[in-house]
């Protein structure tokens, strides 16, 4: 009861015709917001893929190295589909040269298979 009709002031198909090559005519490309925006979204794609080339940041980074030193068991959860894809490698290189009495876990996941009601 309360969608709103639609105004159109076009009643035939003529008119719509009309109504469009006017518009092409005073069509200006350079003024075209969205015909630009394509080019603003590849940018932030190129960004944004340099960020995860790095990888994480230098202070994240140090947190996850108070950690290790803090615990006596780490768990190190990988996609059965890719594990040696998900693995940390430079963590396990850490901790078999600087943490030789800690132990590391493998968890395999592969969550996606399984239900939500059951997750």
């Amino acid at each position: 009861m309360k969608r709103k009709r639609p105004n159109i002031s076009i009643t035939d198909l003529e008119a719509m015709v009309r109504s469009v090559e006017e518009k092409q005519e005073t069509y200006n490309p350079v003024k075209d917001v969205d015909l630009h925006k394509n080019d603003v979204i590849d940018a932030r794609d190129g960004a944004r893929h340099k960020i995860f080339d790095k990888g994480l940041s230098r202070r994240i980074w140090e947190e996850l190295y108070k950690v290790i030193d803090s615990s006596d068991v780490l768990i190190n959860v990988v996609d059965a589909r890719n594990p040696n894809g998900t693995r940390t490698k430079q963590l396990e290189e850490y901790l078999k040269k600087n943490c030789p009495n800690k132990h590391l876990i493998f968890v395999l996941n592969k969550c996606d298979l399984v239900p939500t009601n059951i997750t």
